[in-house]
């Protein structure tokens, strides 16, 4: 495992050539007067509440050897017991929760990391692209004492399994974020090869990482003896055997000046601390001086946390992006016309259906293909993209205008890749040809559609999720299968049959690629175009001139409301930000 190391590789090798900005001396002395601030508040909580803690790692070296901040670094370790670490996140979280956030294990959905952070608010510090800007702000580290038996033996064990549980806990990350490393190790031939193993071994871990994760903090944390001979700290720099010392000379502390504070620190720190860096009182090199790289900075005032919308705001955000649209179309001459539950909100409610949250509409393919072509060249607006099956940006037979000031998580998307993810809110354009004037045929052809989306689903698809443990089995075959084949060719193949009928010169037109509803969406094309204005929250889109019989064919009695159990939104929250 020593030679499938990444951390030493990450802090002083890949980052450093990869990252976009290396800290100024000035952004350097800002970044360490916050975490400063931070570590003073944290430390009278657990004078407050007679909570042990103590410098750790490189914040010990810096408080014994320059009486502060090592002066090439930025950030402060604390080591605390782990009987106290939920009493202080509690108290934390209680005090001040518009000041920071906690990031912790089995605490913090997603979260994959085996120590603490605590992060100031408005403040971002991105150190890796995964990374969601609230999710990384101005932090300081908090790593776990934990006990270990005193009896050899058990000991032993006890280690043995914590360091297997975060060895593969660490080849998890490479495989979860391994399109980030892979560009990270791109020049660094050794690092790529390390990775390369690490993502191999962790891919089985896909299956059901949250297993993983809590078995390793449960092994963790198995010695509930508070008064044993040992104890150890198996997430710092050494992990558990390398960090292991007598409890009653570790814990002992004494304080010591660190810039203008005083914190305690090990009173066995000449053990400690030579045990982490051998001599310790010497300066390293300058290349062996760790500087943090990063990808954005920002500091309280220059960054506004994304704000989570509600349904009537999600729904504003989707009407502009509408009109944004519409806009398009009229200036390039395009055709367009409200579709599916769009449409319906517009006719039964003048508006969106209360309870739902997403836009629906089409273009003849004419004019899809059209607005596909312009867009390379002239976006709909500064924030919205286009991305679309046919350029290989989307895993679905369709287009999707989103805003990129926008990120979107949907409850769906735990059963999807997160490469086949759209992040983003979206209005769904789907494109309109020609169907077949016999019912046979046009239903023959809604088959053909059905089997094509069902593969796409399977080639998007997570291994080892599923809305059952039966349906997770049985697909698995062929999500493997759909993974070597991949969505593009499907989605090709499907686009190349609904263009054998043409849009303007078939009787029969409607979605075909995402019909849902099958032969319900085939109306006739003089009725379809027959294009009539509908109101829609107080604005005016153009409709279907048949819009009457296309909703009926696929609602039914569309105009008498659903009962409540049937009113179903897409479980998605959507975060807006100026700084995305």
């Amino acid at each position: 495992m020593a030679g499938l190391e990444t951390n030493e590789l990450l802090k002083q090798q890949l980052s450093r050539k990869a990252g976009l900005h290396c800290l100024t001396e000035e952004e350097t002395e800002k970044v360490k007067r916050c975490v400063l601030e931070t570590t003073a508040d944290i430390a009278a909580l657990c004078e407050e509440l007679q909570i042990p803690y103590m410098l750790g790692g490189g914040s010990a070296l810096g408080a014994v050897r320059h009486q502060g901040f090592i002066p090439w670094d930025d950030d402060i370790d604390l080591n605390i017991p782990r009987k106290y670490i939920d009493p202080l996140l509690d108290e934390v979280e209680k005090r001040y929760p518009d000041k920071y956030y906690v990031e912790a294990p089995l605490r913090t959905p997603g979260y994959l990391s085996s120590f603490i952070q605590i992060h100031r608010r408005g403040t971002v510090f991105q150190e890796y692209l995964v990374q969601k800007k609230e999710n990384c702000g101005i932090k300081i580290d908090i790593f776990v004492i934990e006990n270990t038996y005193d009896n050899a033996l058990r000991r032993m064990w006890h280690g043995l399994r914590v360091q297997a549980g975060l060895f593969f806990l660490s080849c998890y990350r490479m495989f979860a974020w391994r399109d980030e490393f892979k560009a990270l190790a791109k020049a660094n031939p050794a690092a790529a090869r390390v990775m390369r193993i690490k993502r191999v071994i962790g891919a089985p871990f896909a299956l059901r990482p949250g297993f993983l994760y809590r078995r390793v903090q449960k092994c963790m944390s198995s010695c509930k003896d508070d008064d044993s001979h040992y104890v150890t700290i198996p997430s710092g720099r050494k992990h558990f055997f390398g960090e292991m010392y007598e409890r009653e000379d570790f814990m002992k502390t004494q304080k010591m000046l660190f810039e203008k504070y005083q914190f305690p620190v090990t009173k066995d720190y000449e053990n400690y601390l030579s045990n982490l860096y051998g001599d310790y009182m010497t300066l390293p090199p300058e290349e062996k001086r760790e500087h943090h790289v990063i990808y954005d900075l920002r500091f309280e005032g220059e960054y506004r946390e994304p704000k989570l919308l509600n349904k009537r705001e999600t729904q504003e955000v989707l009407l502009s992006m509408l009109d944004a649209f519409v806009q398009y179309c009229n200036k390039h001459g395009l055709r367009y016309y409200l579709v599916g539950g769009t449409l319906l909100g517009a006719v039964r409610h003048k508006g969106f259906i209360p309870w739902d949250d997403d836009i629906d509409v089409g273009m003849p393919r004419p004019d899809y293909e059209r607005f596909l072509e312009l867009v390379k060249t002239e976006p709909v607006g500064e924030q919205l993209v286009a991305i679309s099956g046919e350029e290989g940006t989307l895993s679905n037979p369709y287009c999707e205008l989103v805003n990129m000031q926008t990120h979107l998580e949907r409850k769906s998307s735990r059963f999807i890749r997160k490469k086949c993810r759209n992040l983003h809110l979206f209005i769904d354009i789907f494109p309109q040809d020609g169907w077949p004037e016999s019912d046979r045929e046009a239903e023959k052809l809604f088959a053909n559609m059905k089997k094509g989306r069902y593969l796409i689903q399977c080639a998007r698809s997570k291994l080892g999720k599923g809305a059952s443990k039966k349906r997770m089995i049985l697909k698995t075959p062929m999500v493997l299968l759909m993974r070597l084949v991949g969505h593009q060719r499907v989605i090709n193949r499907m686009n190349r049959i609904a263009k054998t009928y043409d849009y303007d010169s078939s009787r029969y037109v409607g979605a075909i690629t995402y019909g849902l509803y099958g032969p319900g969406e085939r109306c006739l094309r003089e009725e379809v175009t027959r294009f009539v204005p509908v109101e829609f929250e107080g604005r005016e889109y153009l409709a279907p001139g048949c819009y009457d019989s296309y909703l009926r064919q696929i609602y039914g009695e569309y105009m008498t409301l659903p009962p409540e159990n049937k009113r179903k939104d897409h479980k998605m929250k959507v975060w807006y930000s100026a700084d995305i």
